[in-house]
């Protein structure tokens, strides 16, 4: 495994989503006005949002 990772930092899970454009769903950390957040988007449309369930 990834050695000593908590399981909730392990955020690239073995399922792959898709969205509803077909596309795969990929969290990424984004560095905004001084805070690290992560935003789910689509490979293929290039659509952000906050979560993965809104892209699907």
């Amino acid at each position: 495994m990834a050695g000593n990772v908590s399981k909730n930092a392990r955020r690239e899970g073995a399922k792959a989503l898709t969205s509803r454009w077909g596309g795969v769903i990929k969290m990424k950390a984004v560095f905004e006005n001084g805070k690290l957040r992560h935003v789910a988007y689509c490979e293929k449309s290039g659509n952000t949002a906050r979560k993965p369930k809104d892209l699907m």
